[in-house]
């Protein structure tokens, strides 16, 4: 399967001298350097210097006028000063918003928002977390500055997860890695981590251009755009108590309710192997008179840029390999791993299971012993560690699985409400039975080499609903 890749691309304009057009006009009392600035068009380029798309063409060589990069330079005549240059303000699209409600709210047109944003190819495409550019030239032809429009504004804050990286983070938001290393003084982009915090520039949370419908008062997704591989959240308040149901990528969503079904939080798993896209998640809202209202939410996923790696495993677990084993333990584990507890017993962050260093990360492709590499990834994160290492609870929860499987070797689940589950396997022991509630920080188990392995290792999975998620993301985010 090709997974989503992005590549950072510099335009730079190397210019011949034979590519201009001899029946073009063009300005020769002086040329300057343009920098293409993000959603910029050649069209609004050309109206800023009173020029024209072809002249533009003309003197920079262009073949296709609407394939410009961000960061490209470009030739452009002097002869006239250009309008005005107001920078371009933003909106970030909220939970309930349209593109006719923040066009109203900002008093232009749907086709202005259409013209300033050339990704929308539709009004319904339009998703929760999407940078709009909400001023610049109309398609009258006059340029519109909202920078008067009265916002409650507040910095978007990004906590780095675990394999993110500045140009990852850059595209989310819609900046440039340059912007973000300058927000908040970084020396080195490529000294970044898991926890740490930065300010997005340029990205603000304005008032929003439409209410939610009622009961409905507030509602938080985090974060804004989901991922593969990993987990988001939503968190809900209604004015009058309500049951809470809805979908998303063909999965019921899992509900707890507390205050008396006035506070809702969903935890939802995105799949390894989601296509990049939008996709749209139903909320319903039903009421003590059954009275239901319903709230569609676009949703941006994007891919989890995992790599693959080659896995030796010891001579005499080949046959564990075959499908029908993997497949037989994978049903055992959807079933230990499907009921939703309400109670949620996990507070926090979660700590690390082991003292001992990564080898191993989730969501990589895998091949055995030099094998193709199946269209399967690896479901957890590995720890190296001693045989006889302990083995750490990182949060609370009831023991629900103690046993030996045929892949995981000696293994243990524990339940720690609100439908989240950790899986630890290839213990050497384990000092847990079923039915037990640990605490956090106590030792469950011990290191060890049993089932489908290449040496001594912990094997370290969370579930969200069913579904494999990334378990450093728990660890360096907190989803209580």
């Amino acid at each position: 399967m090709i997974r989503w890749m992005m590549f950072f691309l510099v335009g730079m304009l190397m210019l011949p001298a034979t590519v201009i057009a001899q029946d073009t006009p063009i300005a020769t009392s002086g040329l300057t350097i343009h920098v293409v600035q993000r959603n910029e068009t050649l069209f609004s380029i050309a109206q800023q210097y009173e020029s024209s798309v072809d002249e533009l063409a003309a003197l920079n060589g262009l073949g296709d006028v609407n394939n410009i990069q961000a960061g490209q330079r470009l030739l452009v005549p002097t002869d006239s000063s250009p309008v005005e240059q107001i920078a371009p303000r933003t909106h970030t699209v909220l939970i309930g918003e349209t593109l006719d409600s923040i066009a109203t709210f900002y008093g232009v047109t749907v086709s202005d928002l259409i013209n300033w944003n050339p990704e929308i190819t539709s009004p319904e495409t339009i998703y929760v977390g999407q940078v709009l550019t909400v001023s610049g030239i109309s398609t009258t032809g006059t340029f519109v500055d909202t920078t008067d429009i009265t916002t409650a504004e507040e910095d978007v804050v990004h906590t780095i997860q675990s394999g993110e990286t500045l140009f990852r983070i850059a595209t989310m938001y819609g900046v440039t890695v340059d912007e973000i290393v300058q927000a908040n003084a970084i020396e080195d982009p490529t000294l970044i981590f898991a926890g740490q915090t930065l300010t997005i520039p340029g990205v603000a949370v304005p008032q929003p251009a439409s209410t939610l419908p009622a009961p409905l008062a507030t509602l938080d997704i985090s974060p804004p755009i989901f991922i593969e591989g990993k987990t988001g959240r939503l968190q809900l308040t209604t004015v009058t108590p309500v049951a809470v149901s809805g979908r998303f990528l063909e999965q019921e969503l899992r509900v707890a309710s507390e205050q008396e079904g006035t506070v809702h939080t969903i935890l939802v798993g995105v799949p390894v192997f989601t296509e990049p896209g939008i996709y749209q998640m139903t909320l319903n809202f039903t009421d003590g008179n059954a009275q239901v209202t319903t709230l569609p939410v676009n949703l941006l996923v994007i891919g989890g840029a995992y790599g693959s790696e080659i896995i030796s495993l010891l001579e005499d677990r080949n046959e564990l390999l075959n499908p029908i084993v993997e497949d037989e333990e994978m049903n055992l584990l959807r079933r230990v791993m499907s009921p939703f507890t309400p109670d949620r017993y996990f507070d926090g962050q979660m700590g690390l299971p082991a003292a001992a260093p990564i080898t191993s990360p989730f969501g990589t492709n895998r091949s055995y012993d030099g094998g193709q590499i199946f269209d399967r990834f690896h479901g957890g994160t590995d720890f190296a560690g001693a045989p006889g290492s302990p083995i750490i609870a990182p949060a609370a929860g009831r023991v629900v699985l103690a046993d030996t499987l045929n892949v995981r070797g000696i293994a243990t689940v524990i339940d720690h409400g609100h439908g989240v589950y950790s899986l630890y396997a290839h213990q050497s022991e384990r000092f847990v039975e079923l039915g037990e509630f640990v605490t956090p920080g106590q030792v469950i188990g011990s290191i060890g080499s049993t089932g489908r392995v290449e040496g001594a290792h912990l094997h370290w999975e969370i579930w969200v609903n069913g579904i494999q998620v990334d378990p450093m993301q728990w660890v360096s985010h907190s989803f209580s």
